[in-house]
């Protein structure tokens, strides 16, 4: 079962922040997952929330700023011991992890018209960086999983499936993708056997608890996403 750093190593350094990914490399992870957004003047941005204030301490959404303004904001907050650590772009954490064996891109929900320019700059940004077999790209967003792979059919998808009311595997299937991210909260064995059935890859997140990976390891999950890669490497090593 494969270690993947939620977003880097979120309970470790700063979640989504060169240092984060970083101090989670140096500690020997090697797949990892992040979120990614368009500022207001369309850069790929490394962040999670819609608003800036729960890791920065600013007020306003991610959108409305360009990223020459988010990249002066500490994105560290959240954690006492680190300082000044900035938010990102994509480029600046792809460059600084190059050990990397594969990434979950998570693209969070935005308008459809800026879900289409991201669409554009993110399959620039994996061909120009020669990605093509290191990414799988995953959304909760149907529509845009839907808009990106008829596209680009040939890149790796997944859908993040977190809703009970949706069945995950079907939707996985109708969306074309190759992986199913999990909650935890629906990886049940029924769950992660259709979805070994149907062919899919299975990500399970978030997974803290080393009790909880090993069993989702005997179900025959491929890789849980944690915010402690650390001590799930060293636990399962």
């Amino acid at each position: 079962m494969i270690i993947v750093g939620h977003r880097g190593a979120r309970n470790e350094a700063p979640e989504n922040t060169v240092e984060g990914f970083v101090h989670a490399q140096k500690n020997g992870c090697q797949y990892f997952e992040l979120d990614i957004q368009l500022s207001a003047d369309h850069e790929l941005v490394v962040f999670h929330d819609t608003n800036l204030k729960r890791t920065t301490g600013k007020r306003g959404k991610l959108i409305h700023f360009s990223y020459s303004s988010l990249k002066k904001l500490d994105a560290s907050l959240s954690m006492a011991k680190w300082h000044l650590c900035k938010i990102p772009n994509l480029q600046s954490v792809i460059n600084a992890s190059p050990h990397t064996k594969h990434w979950q891109f998570e693209v969070k929900s935005d308008s459809r018209q800026r879900l289409i320019i991201l669409t554009q700059r993110l399959y620039q940004f994996i061909i120009e960086n020669k990605l093509e077999d290191k990414v799988t790209v995953t959304s909760a967003n149907r529509w845009f999983l839907k808009h990106i792979k008829s596209l680009h059919p040939e890149l790796l998808t997944g859908y993040v499936a977190e809703n009970r009311f949706l069945d995950p595997i079907k939707t996985a299937q109708i969306l074309g993708c190759s992986m199913l991210a999990i909650s935890i909260t629906l990886a049940s064995e029924r769950n992660v056997r259709r979805a070994k059935k149907a062919g899919l890859e299975v990500s399970c997140w978030t997974v803290n608890n080393l009790s909880k990976m090993k069993a989702l390891k005997n179900l025959g999950v491929d890789s849980i996403i944690t915010d402690i890669p650390t001590i799930a490497l060293d636990a399962f090593s």
